[in-house]
Parts: structure tokens; C-alpha cells; sequence
């Protein structure tokens, strides 16, 4: 076969699905793909799974945690992996396969999205690709990505239907808008400003044509659609309404500057995952975004055309005046920048989806997307092999770990070492500030650096008589700062009769923060009431159990 003779479209849908495939290879070329808080996620699938269970093991951990009975955003990847542990998926393949979810629905889903956009345009979305693995991704904030790829499903399916509804299509189209509320509500409200835009968009374009011709006046046509989809959104907005009712605005000043959102805004800082030398390709992609943007505005105003695809323009318009003047945090919601730094990109992107580009530009697209896809890829590869084989050395503390016990993870190191070499794992991201938690997905165990317990925002709440974040951590700091502090000893005293059972050290003897009185504190506090009953095979992690009197 010679690839000269094939037409472009055909070139470009075998490029999208080999791309699309090899996105695949960091998640299955490891036991354990390490994100920030992906491990934690995880521990707590398996914590609602033994509370569904019941017996002594709900009794052990009613003691420490409840339940959230309020209908919060966080639960799809939670219910996600629970089920799947339910049917008896190993722990680690669970969390695998809802990443993998993830990976496919945002690039398939994109694709969807931009065919009913403008079929023409299907590159757009194999350059898209280059956004699946982002900062955010990384940090483990699976239901925020999650919420990203099903807004392309959401939307495009509206878009799709959106003058041919019938019962069962405004039945999927409520099912894809709960999934979104359940992910998280920056997709709900993303998808909300597009079917909104264009509904606008086409009563505009409807009552300046006059068209007396069809059937239906353009105020019938934008009622008729308008009733639809809230008809669709309505369950949505009674739970939007209520979370916003009980959870409050409460906005949070940012500590970056308009100046420093901007610098990472036009480098596209988002897209560096795990090591810092990822920004000078994330630039270049950044770049990319503008000659096509530049490009794209050339055509238009050569056509002097103008079509109802054409709102995504304004639509980026408010994407970029959303994360210029957002918060710090709002609504429990926090790290707002980053979160919201692709948001901009994303709303360009379906906006250039709409343009039919030269084939000269097609082309050099897809050239520059497979370039800079394997200059990524080669970087990121080796260093998530590195974090799973640290995960591994981590993990393995389990095995002397019996069930029903409390445990307090400390890692001294959140970059991550890697076990044979001694490298650190990643110098962009805190890979392994809970890594330690994968420790407690084949045992049921009390972890307690469980952050998403004390924040009210996720399925599990701690007992406040025995929160962590109130008395095992210390006035100069938590235990997931680093160095970590925490006041084993007088946990006891500080809480309802509870004692930290073991404690699990990472990096702790890797002497990187010297003589810091945190570690002085904290090895004191090991050698006073501890024993030390197991090192790692390369003595990255250690277990101590407390000394009963």
C-alpha cells in the first residue's frame, strides 16, 4: 500500500485511532499508572464497598467514617471503580480501567463532537489528542477529566438531536447530564454555555433570515428546544440548586497573578505531566493553537460567511473571561487555575472544528500532532514505569499489615524515588503524596492521611471524634506537607481513645530534609512507641507497629 495515494481523510482516521490506541500504552505497560490523588480515590471505592458489605468490617470502619448521603459531585469515578471491585476486579485493574475510560471517551468523544460540527474538519480532533494527558489528569482528579470527555459526548449529542427529539433521546440526553453533575459541575456548565449559545445563536440567524417558507417560526423552533432540554436538565438543576444552596459560593482569593495565569495560559502549562522539561513541547502546541486560530480567522473573513458554528468563537471568548477572573476556589472547589487553564483550549478547539482548512494545513497539522505526540509519549514513559515500580516497593509494606488496623502513611519524598535507580520519579507533580494509599485497597484498613474524608466533598466523612486533620496533625503542619508532621503519640489523648496502630515511612531515611525538626519529631516519636517490623527490598519504605503496654 502506498501511503502517497491515499486520500487525506483516510490517512488522518487511520492516524487518529493509532494515536488514540497508543494513548493506551502508559496506562497498560505498568501494574500501577501513579497519579496524585488516584490512590486515594481508589482506597476509598474499596472503604464504600465494605460499608455495602456490611458485617464486622462496616462495624470496624463506623467507628472512623460515615457515609455522605447527600447527592455531591465526586461520586462517578468512586461508583465507577466500586463496582467494578464488586464483580472482583483486581484493585489495581478497577482504577486502570476507569483511566482508561477516561482516555478513550475524551478522544472518541471529541471526534463525535466535532463531526457534528463540521464532518470536514475530523483532524481537528486527532490534533485534540495531544490534550488527553494533562496536569490535572496527573494529579488523579479523575471526576473533573471524566467531567471534560462526557461534555463532548453531552454536547454533541444535543447538537446532534437537537431538532429531532423524541421521549427516549431527552431521556439520554438527562442520563448524560446527571453523569456530568456526578462528575464534576465545570462540564455541566461548559456544556450548559454551548447548547445555550447556539440556541441563541439560530434564533438569531432564524428571525434575521425571515423565512416565511418553514414550517415552524424561529420562536416556535427555539421554544420547542428550549422546553426540551430543560425538560432534560431539570433533575440537574434541582441538584446544581441544592449543592450550591448548602455548599455556598464562598469564593477564595488566588495567589497567582493575572501576569502569571496568562504566562501559563499561552504556554499551555497544563500539559506538562510529570517531568518540567514537557513545557517547551506543551509550548509549541500552544503556538499551534494560534497559527490555526490565525488561519482559521483569515478564511472566515475571506468567505465573509457566517454559520451557526461560528458562536464557539464567542463561546472561547468567555471561556478565557471565566479563568481570567476566577477565584482561588469556590464552592469547595479548589486549584482553580489549572483546572480551568484547558478550558480555553478546548472551546477553540470546537470552534476550529468548524472551519474547512486547506488540506496543506490538514496535513502539517497532522504531522506536527505525531511529532509532538511521540516527543511526549518518550518523555513520559520512562518515568511512569519509575513510578509503578516505586508504587510496588511502597505497596509491598502491605503484606505485614493485618486488617482492621489504623495506619498513618508519611512519605518524606512526594516526587517519588525510583527503587533501583534512585532518581526521583517526577519533578512537575507531588506523585506520591498518597501513594501510600494503594496499601489499603487489598485490606480493609483505616488510612489516616485520608484527605477526601476530612473535606465533606466526597463519599466518606470522617468522625469528627476521630477526624485525623484535627488530632493527628500538629500546628506547623499536616502529615501530607513535607516534611510531615503529626502527633502520634498524643492521638490518643486527642481523639476518642483511637491510636495510630502503624506507620508507614517513605523516603524517610533519604536524609533530603536534613536535620529538620519535623523528622527529628517524628523519628523520636517511632523510636519512643514503635518497633520496626519491616523494610522494603530497597529500603525505600519501612513499617512500624505500635508497642502495646
Amino acid at each position: 500500500m502506498n501511503l502517497r495515494t491515499l486520500p487525506l481523510p483516510t490517512l488522518e482516521r487511520g492516524l487518529f485511532y493509532l494515536l488514540l490506541a497508543a494513548n493506551l500504552i502508559p496506562l497498560w505497560s505498568v501494574h500501577y499508572f501513579v497519579t496524585g490523588d488516584g490512590p486515594c480515590h481508589l482506597y476509598n471505592a474499596k472503604v464504600l464497598l465494605d460499608f455495602y458489605n456490611g458485617g464486622d468490617i462496616k462495624a470496624f470502619f463506623n467507628l472512623w467514617l460515615h457515609v455522605n448521603t447527600r447527592f455531591e459531585p465526586n461520586w462517578f469515578g468512586h461508583a465507577f471503580m466500586e463496582l467494578l471491585l464488586g464483580l472482583g476486579t483486581p484493585a489495581y485493574l478497577a482504577e486502570k480501567f476507569l483511566q482508561t475510560f477516561y482516555v478513550l471517551s475524551f478522544g472518541l468523544g471529541l471526534r463525535f463532537l466535532i463531526r457534528q460540527v463540521n464532518p470536514n474538519a475530523l483532524f481537528i480532533s486527532t490534533f485534540g489528542l495531544l490534550l488527553t494527558y494533562h496536569h490535572v489528569f496527573q494529579m488523579g482528579f479523575y471526576n473533573y477529566s471524566c467531567s471534560l470527555a462526557i461534555m463532548f459526548w453531552v454536547t454533541g449529542f444535543w447538537l446532534k438531536y437537537r431538532h429531532q427529539w423524541t421521549a427516549g433521546r431527552m431521556l439520554v440526553q438527562a442520563l448524560g447530564f446527571l453523569a456530568l453533575y456526578f462528575c464534576h459541575p465545570i462540564g455541566l456548565v461548559f456544556s450548559f454555555l454551548v447548547i445555550g449559545s447556539v440556541l441563541l445563536v439560530e434564533l438569531g440567524i432564524g428571525v434575521a433570515r425571515r423565512n416565511r417558507s418553514v414550517e415552524q417560526k424561529p420562536w416556535q423552533t427555539f421554544w420547542n428546544s428550549s422546553v426540551a432540554i430543560m425538560l432534560a436538565a431539570l433533575p440537574v438543576f434541582i441538584l446544581f440548586a441544592e449543592y450550591l444552596f448548602v455548599k455556598g459560593l464562598n469564593p477564595s482569593p488566588r495567589s497567582e497573578s493575572d501576569l502569571q495565569i496568562w504566562g501559563d495560559l499561552r504556554k499551555l502549562t497544563a500539559l506538562s505531566t510529570m517531568m518540567n522539561v514537557e513545557k517547551d513541547w506543551a509550548a509549541y502546541v500552544a503556538v499551534v493553537f494560534a497559527l490555526l486560530a490565525i488561519l482559521a480567522l483569515g478564511l472566515k473573513w475571506k468567505s465573509r460567511a457566517l454559520r451557526w458554528t461560528d458562536v464557539f468563537l464567542p463561546v472561547f471568548g468567555i471561556a478565557l473571561f471565566i479563568y481570567f477572573k476566577q477565584p482561588g476556589g469556590i464552592a469547595g472547589a479548589g486549584i482553580l487555575p489549572i483546572r480551568l487553564q484547558l478550558l480555553p483550549y478546548l472551546m477553540l478547539l470546537i470552534w476550529l472544528g468548524s472551519i474547512d482548512f486547506p488540506k496543506w494545513a490538514q496535513a502539517a497539522t497532522l504531522a506536527f500532532t505525531t511529532v509532538v505526540f511521540v516527543g511526549l509519549m518518550s518523555i513520559r514513559l520512562p518515568h511512569h514505569w519509575m513510578a509503578s515500580a516505586a508504587a510496588e516497593e511502597y505497596t509491598s509494606c502491605a503484606a505485614v499489615i493485618p486488617d482492621k488496623v489504623s495506619v498513618l502513611p508519611l512519605s518524606f519524598n512526594h516526587n517519588g524515588l525510583d527503587p533501583e535507580s534512585g532518581r526521583e520519579v517526577a519533578d512537575a507533580i507531588w506523585l506520591f503524596m498518597h501513594g501510600g494509599d494503594y496499601m489499603g485497597t487489598e485490606k480493609s484498613i483505616v488510612l489516616l492521611a485520608n484527605y477526601e474524608a476530612a473535606t465533606g466533598n466526597f463519599p466518606l466523612i470522617w468522625n469528627q471524634e476521630r477526624n485525623p486533620f484535627n488530632g493527628l496533625s500538629t500546628n506547623d503542619g499536616y502529615f501530607e506537607d513535607q516534611p510531615p508532621n503529626a502527633n502520634i503519640v498524643d492521638y490518643y489523648k486527642n481523639s476518642n481513645k483511637a491510636v495510630v496502630d502503624y506507620v508507614v515511612t517513605w523516603c524517610m531515611d533519604q536524609k533530603k530534609f536534613g536535620d529538620n525538626p519535623r523528622l527529628q519529631n517524628i523519628q523520636q516519636q517511632l523510636a519512643g512507641e514503635y518497633n520496626l517490623v519491616f523494610t522494603s527490598k530497597h529500603g525505600l519504605a519501612k513499617v512500624y507497629k505500635r508497642i502495646v503496654l
